[in-house]
């Protein structure tokens, strides 16, 4: 799997409630457009969002080896839903 993901469609409001949703799940989404992540169990992700194109691209930094990326991205796919 990709340690990049790039979703469309992503208002301004969209991405305010990604970042409640994250915090659900104890990941730390600092306010800005070009954050990093952090997240349980030494996960770090960097997120950049382009408000005119409506775009948020997430790419894992690091993680430990026994999280396995389809884990970290289930948990994005319900933050973005």
């Amino acid at each position: 799997m990709a340690n990049t993901k790039t979703i469309t469609g992503v208002d301004r409001s969209k991405l305010d409630s990604f970042r409640g949703k994250m915090k659900k799940f104890g990941a730390e989404v600092p306010d800005g457009d070009d954050v990093e992540i952090k997240a349980p169990f030494g996960v770090k992700m960097r997120a950049s969002y382009v408000e005119s194109a409506e775009t948020l691209t997430l790419e894992i930094l690091d993680k430990p080896v026994f999280v396995p990326e389809s884990q970290i991205w289930s948990i994005v796919d319900s933050g973005t839903a």
